[in-house]
């Protein structure tokens, strides 16, 4: 048995007998998942992002701290 190709955008199936209603109310449907399927994307994108980084801000955070704890010894006391 041959496979048929999908082809899309081609309207609602004939088996719906489509009216005016049914036709704006897939384009909303169809719109709607769209939208979604792009702010997934972008969040994905975004959180992947963040994730690389998470490293080398988490040491850059750490070393400041350690230097913003020890500094005042080293000013006022002359060292440890």
């Amino acid at each position: 048995m041959a496979e048929q190709e999908a082809v899309y955008e081609q309207g609602l199936p004939t088996v719906i007998n489509p009216s005016p209603n049914d036709d704006a109310m897939f384009k909303d449907l169809i719109d709607d998942i769209k939208w979604k399927a792009q702010l997934l994307a972008r969040e994905t994108k975004l959180s992947s992002g963040v994730l690389s980084t998470v490293t080398i801000g988490f040491a850059t955070g750490f070393i400041i701290a350690v230097i913003m704890m020890l500094g005042p010894f080293f000013i006022l006391k002359g060292g440890i």
